[in-house]
């Protein structure tokens, strides 16, 4: 679907490609946005229109990938997917070299002086309330300015936003509301949720050696020996591990593992894996994935969630669970921008999609403001740079261009960002990351720099 604008680019709604087509062709429209597609009809006014559609955003939101899906309830069709794809860990890695190189600057060149920092009374300006470290600010400033972006396109009204991965302190205590709320229709997805989440899709019985990709909630002492449904009793584990195990405690499993003897070199690998982390668990140091995405995204959830309660006024929260419930019920791959779509309430028979299966996804890739520097190996810096480049015939570097190149070894149309060479002769970076030369005759500019890497895949 394409995005339509009226003259004065306010928001009309959606329309097909083909008649996107059939208006530019005939000169009643023109395009405003390659990514994402938008037209401008010359000869509309959207004030003169009654009944405009409006549609609701959805969102779910993560440290690495945020998927979003805009529906319109009163017909129950999803008209747009997009996924956007974060830079965190770029963001700390370049602050981590800034930092680096700072201070060995000072080692080489400045310890004669008194250092300022981490000294009390040098900056008396603490951290405004709401704060958040640049690595997660970057995430949570791409979510709220792509959102800014597709309600200046979209007339977006409403909002559902997964503000809530799951509840641990219902889910260790169930007097805290009822249990009711612990053996609800979401009961088993809140804790398989919160166990991927923990233990990093990561089986805690042999760390994956198995092979076994299907993963399960399992009864570290089972029911049958007197285990309950608490959460601390409950662990993940792959299939083959859960059923090597059967109904033994752990501490009996791990004397069966000692005394087996495989013969073969792939099943003493196993039963080694299985022991080490057996006992692991056992010793209470399972082997977890890493706290800082989970860390990330909730601290960035609660942050975004204001963001989107000043913007939208009411906003429908949920959980993970919930989500999770949804997708399964409606028979849908575990996708970000599926996840997005199954975000909140769904319709019972699900949205008819209008996308045509292509999802837009849009990687943060930066300005180029957080370290403005060449450093050699030794971590000194060699190069100061200063602000881009001024445009060389009219294009400057990472536009998003168009070049019809008519023959020679890239000879078709393509479409990605450009780096400009002072010669006239462009390489420009497709959307599946290959690079084609071509000169800055055969190139149209397409979209001014954002700060993403835009490509449609289906």
């Amino acid at each position: 679907m394409v995005i339509a604008l009226d003259k004065r680019k306010r928001p009309l709604g959606f329309m097909t490609e083909r008649r996107a087509r059939k208006l530019m062709e005939r000169g009643r429209a023109v395009l405003y946005r390659a990514y994402p597609s938008a037209v401008i009809v010359k000869d509309v006014d959207a004030r003169e229109i009654k009944d405009l559609p409006s549609y609701r955003i959805k969102i779910d939101p993560g440290a690495a990938h945020t998927g979003i899906a805009v529906v319109r309830d009163e017909t129950g069709e999803v008209m747009l997917y997009m996924q956007i794809h974060h830079r965190g860990q770029t963001v700390k890695a370049d602050i981590k070299t800034r930092r680096e190189t700072r201070h060995n600057r000072r080692s080489r060149e400045t310890r004669y002086r008194r250092r300022k920092f981490r000294q009390p009374g040098y900056y008396a300006s603490p951290r405004p309330e709401g704060w958040l470290p640049p690595s997660v600010g970057s995430v949570a400033g791409n979510i709220e300015s792509w959102v800014k972006k597709l309600r200046k396109l979209i007339n977006i009204t409403e909002c559902s936003y997964e503000a809530v991965r799951f509840d641990t302190q219902l889910l260790d205590n169930p007097d805290v509301s009822g249990v009711e709320y612990q053996h609800g229709t979401l009961y088993g997805y809140e804790i398989r949720e919160y166990l991927m989440e923990k233990y990093g899709h990561t089986c805690q019985y042999c760390g994956g050696a198995s092979g076994d990709k299907v993963l399960e909630w399992e009864h570290m002492r089972p029911k049958s020996r007197g285990g309950s449904d608490s959460v601390k009793n409950a662990c993940l584990a792959c299939h083959t591990c859960n059923k090597d195990k059967d109904d033994r405690t752990l501490s009996e499993y791990l004397r069966l593992l000692k005394r087996r003897t495989p013969t073969s070199k792939s099943g003493m690998e196993l039963n080694k894996a299985r022991i080490g982390h057996v006992t692991k668990v056992l010793k209470g140091h399972p082997a977890g994935a890493g706290m800082r995405y989970c860390a990330w995204a909730n601290s960035m959830r609660r942050f975004t969630e204001k963001q989107l309660f000043a913007m939208f006024g009411d906003v429908e929260c949920a959980s993970g669970g919930r989500t999770k419930y949804n997708r399964t019920q409606l028979g849908l791959p575990k996708d970000h921008h599926y996840d997005a779509l199954c975000v909140g309430q769904v319709p019972e028979g699900g949205y008819a999609d209008r996308t045509g299966g292509y999802v837009l996804h849009a990687h943060a890739m930066g300005r180029g403001t957080r370290f403005r520097g060449k450093i050699n190996a030794c971590g000194i810096i060699i190069k100061k740079l200063g602000p881009r480049p001024k445009r060389v015939f009219g294009f400057a570097n990472v536009d998003i261009v168009r070049a019809e190149i008519p023959s020679g070894k890239y000879a078709g149309t393509h479409t990605g960002r450009v780096m400009t060479r002072a010669s006239g002769w462009f390489d420009i970076r497709r959307g599946d990351g290959s690079l084609v030369t071509a000169k800055h005759t055969m190139c149209r500019t397409m979209q001014k720099d954002n700060g993403y890497r835009l490509a449609y895949a289906k």
